[in-house]
């Protein structure tokens, strides 16, 4: 909620002084830009490849647990464990599960580092593009018409503006034209 306020205070006043110096106003849909470009297509691919990869492993040892587990279970109810075997098989299922849970964890962030990665040098090569539109429209202020463009939780930054004032499909055309995202 800082944040948000934080920002609100920002857009206003660098409107306040881009209306002083009569210049033009306009706004980006980022993640519009992010969705529809080559590039981010690329990106968004990359990551769901990184996905689907560390989402095969985790499925095949999920897999391997649950059968232990089965076996586990039916050699236990038929009485066919000593205590001692039993134990032992309990203490290679538990083993496992710990590397799973860790296994997980380890991708999640890998996923999330690479997922911050590629945002970040989207956003960089987008900015550059809406800096060379917006000199080349003449505008002088450039707002975002939502924050955070690798998530669907957006806040909306622009709550209302003329159509002519946006910018995305330029941005779009712009990037995919410097950036066609082999």
């Amino acid at each position: 909620m800082k944040k948000v306020a934080v920002a609100c205070a920002m857009v206003l006043m660098l409107t306040t002084g881009a209306m002083a110096g009569d210049g033009k106003t306009a706004y980006v849909d980022t993640q519009a830009v992010f969705e529809k470009t080559s590039l981010g297509k690329k990106y968004q691919g990359i990551v769901r490849e990184y996905y689907e990869s560390r989402k095969k492993i985790l499925d095949t040892d999920a897999a391997e647990i649950q059968k232990l587990q089965e076996e586990y279970g039916k050699q236990k109810q038929a009485k066919l464990l000593n205590e001692k075997a039993q134990k032992s098989k309990e203490e290679v299922i538990n083993r496992k599960i710990n590397e799973f849970q860790k296994k997980r964890d380890e991708f999640g962030a890998e996923i999330g580092k690479k997922n911050e990665e590629l945002s970040t040098e989207f956003s960089q090569k987008m900015q550059e593009i809406i800096k060379a539109v917006a000199k080349k429209e003449k505008v002088s202020l450039v707002l975002t018409k939502g924050i955070n463009i690798m998530s669907k939780s957006e806040v909306p930054s622009v709550l209302y503006a003329e159509d002519e004032l946006d910018l995305t499909e330029k941005i779009v055309a712009e990037m995919n034209k410097r950036e066609p995202g082999k």
